[in-house]
């Protein structure tokens, strides 16, 4: 057997990487470390499947090495070592714990060995080997991140890895084994060296070559990688010393990615009814199996797999949107220009075992091609307390902007990374605000934000709805109760005006002055001398408190939004001309007044206290006029609309 040798790169007189920023490259993640773990090599395999339409072996298995594994290790491939903690670890003579990762069913890691040659194939031995980043020519399927390889070096204490892999090479299986550890830059020899290390054949050029054919398979064996039986294609590599913490023994970190692959691999481990699974996986610990939920009929996962083949049916064109109980169907649509970004699949259903005082899960999973859930997106809870369940999977057509909107560990959409060119529309950021506008608007049944209040101020809100119910008096008096107040991030203009100005409130509402509109004085005749002057008329203002929570209601028009105005009209003067003017709160920038895209019409003013109706958008005001008035507009199906007030003086 050829004895491997130790390949430290050294500094290019033009400058290098160094290993340290090599292992920080994954950036930041938003879940549990071994979350990302098993999402990154998961993702990886599958992008590697060897057919697009066929399956995927996945496993992981963890065991501490045996006395002649730990020697194979120790005193045969890794006999040369760098320093730093790999050294310490290995010297100290004690088996280490390993944690190995294996695919079938895939190609393998092929193409060339060395980064300097071209291919017209696949490069997948340099991409993960020995290049730093994502080469763009692979597109954006997921697991194409170069970066993400740095989870390998993390999850392990000495930042070691093993890989072995059996490709096809000229049209026949062939073995490969290679070592990789990473270290921070250190000088040797009055030399820089980067810190990135390689074991296998010495090569004068390239300084370490993978181990090939019958080699690669004996030192394999003797290692314990034994997944890749036969002739099959596939990879596996070992992490050497996985990284516990002081609580976490290696049983938990296995049963940790058995649950996150049930968690965010469920669209490939479910089938329809007489198909098989895509994807098939494994786990054990210690040659003990590690069990997962059954995610077709795990209480929490089972409902996300019949959201999503709702979606499915959507997609492929076997099913209409609809809304019948307990499922809500529905594509979600952008503008500008008008195109289909995705469909919604969601239900409602008892929050079963939810704590007393823990609220009631309302998140929807988002997905795109190769159809891994992204992340569970947390939505605007259930008004009556009950969990919200939901999918979400983004049209195929625009799936790169979706994935360039994801970060190197692929568990979020960060809508500014998809934006092409300044100011253009954003597909990430419409559906985003979309879907959740589709969960928001659910809540718009009082103007008090019921998840910003008390269990008291729910009950005492309760108490003054029946009231209302009971003796036909206004509810929400109760002191208790929080008075409705102008929404944050309302439109410009919306909410409390105490000047007669415009949108800003900050000009004075006058016939020819600023906020006035501009309206001049028609002439007059001169007045005869000895008869008395005209009464000048008196400028008016009102104070306006429009509340941007409406409430929704079906009338001969549709369904409509009655926005609450109330209105302080002692200082109205002769009078001021209130003018509504609706705006479609759009994903990726302010509201903006209404298109032929999306119609939005102001169909009337409507006293809350007396029978009297205004219609259209003006409404003339004196300090006789009643006090209470909703603002009726028309709400489209696919847009969240606002409002705003302005005012102008009344002119003779």
């Amino acid at each position: 057997m050829s004895t491997p040798a130790m390949f430290a790169e050294r500094f290019a007189p033009h400058g290098s990487i160094d290993g340290h920023s090599v292992s920080q490259t994954l950036g930041t993640f938003s879940m549990d470390f071994w979350q990302v773990f098993l999402r990154e090599t998961l993702q990886n395999s599958w992008d590697a499947r060897e057919d697009p339409a066929g399956g995927v072996r996945f496993s992981i298995d963890a065991w501490r090495l045996k006395a002649a594994q730990f020697d194979a290790l120790a005193n045969g491939l890794l006999r040369e070592r760098p320093p730093g903690a790999l050294g310490g670890l290995l010297e100290a003579g004690d088996p280490i714990e390993v944690l190995t990762v294996t695919d079938s069913g895939t190609h393998g890691l092929g193409g060339p060995t060395r980064a300097d040659r071209s291919s017209p194939d696949r490069r997948d031995f340099v991409d993960l080997v020995r290049n730093i980043g994502r080469d763009p020519a692979k597109g954006f399927a997921a697991g194409t991140y170069g970066y993400g390889k740095a989870v390998l070096f993390r999850a392990s204490a000495c930042a070691t890895v093993v890989i072995f892999t059996r490709t096809i090479v000229r049209g026949r299986p062939t073995s490969r084994l290679i070592a990789m550890a990473l270290t921070g830059p250190y000088d040797l020899d009055g030399l820089r060296h980067t810190g990135r290390h390689w074991w296998g054949r010495p090569d004068r050029e390239v300084g370490a070559e993978p181990l090939i054919g019958q080699v690669a398979e004996e030192f394999a064996e003797l290692l314990g990688m034994r997944r890749l039986t036969g002739d099959r294609t596939g990879t596996s590599i070992m992490v050497l010393a996985p990284r516990l913490d002081e609580d976490t023994g290696l049983r938990d970190v296995v049963e940790t990615l058995a649950q996150t692959a049930a968690d965010y691999a469920w669209p490939h481990l479910t089938a329809a009814p007489g198909a098989r699974p895509a994807l098939r996986v494994a786990f054990t610990c210690g040659g003990r199996a590690v069990p997962y939920p059954e995610p077709s009929s795990d209480d929490h996962l089972g409902p996300f797999v019949e959201a999503y083949h709702h979606c499915l049916r959507l997609l492929e064109g076997d099913g209409v949107p609809v809304q019948r109980w307990p499922w809500n169907i529905q594509e979600i649509n952008g503008s500008r220009p008008q195109q289909r970004l995705g469909v919604l699949a969601w239900r409602t259903r008892l929050a079963g075992a939810v704590g007393a005082h823990e609220r009631p899960p309302a998140e929807v999973a988002l997905m795109r091609d190769p159809r891994l859930v992204v992340e569970y997106h947390p939505v605007a809870p259930d008004p009556s307390g009950q969990v919200i369940t939901g999918v979400f999977v983004a049209d195929p057509r625009l799936n790169d902007f979706f994935a360039a909107a994801e970060p190197p560990t692929h568990d979020r959409w960060q809508p500014g990374r998809a934006q092409r060119e300044r100011y253009a529309r954003n597909p990430v950021s419409q559906a985003i605000n979309r879907l959740e506008g589709v969960f928001r608007d659910r809540r718009v049944v009082d103007p008090v934000d019921v998840t910003q209040t008390t269990d008291q101020v729910g009950v005492t809100r309760l108490a003054s709805l029946l009231g209302t119910l009971l003796d036909t008096q206004p509810g929400g008096t109760d002191t208790r109760i929080p008075e409705p107040g102008p929404t944050a991030g309302a439109a410009p203009g919306a909410g409390t005006w105490t000047d007669g100005g415009g949108q800003g409130g900050a000009a004075t509402a006058a016939g020819g002055e600023p906020g006035g509109g501009g309206t001049s004085q028609p002439p007059t005749e001169p007045r005869r001398p000895g008869t008395p002057p005209p009464p000048r008329p008196r400028r008016g203002t009102v104070t306006v408190r429009l509340h941007t929570r409406p409430r929704l209601t079906m009338t001969d028009r549709g369904v409509c939004a009655d926005f609450p105005v109330d209105l302080d009209n002692r200082s109205a003067g002769d009078g001021v001309v209130l003018i509504a003017e609706p705006l479609v709160a759009v994903a990726d920038g302010h509201p903006e007044r209404p298109d032929g895209d999306v119609p939005v019409t102001v169909v009337g003013w409507h006293s809350r206290t007396e029978d009297s109706v205004h219609e259209g958008e003006c409404l003339t005001v004196t300090p006789g006029t009643a006090g209470a008035w909703n603002v009726r507009v028309t709400q489209p199906a696919d847009a969240a609309v606002t409002l705003v007030v302005r005012q102008e003086a009344v002119t003779t």
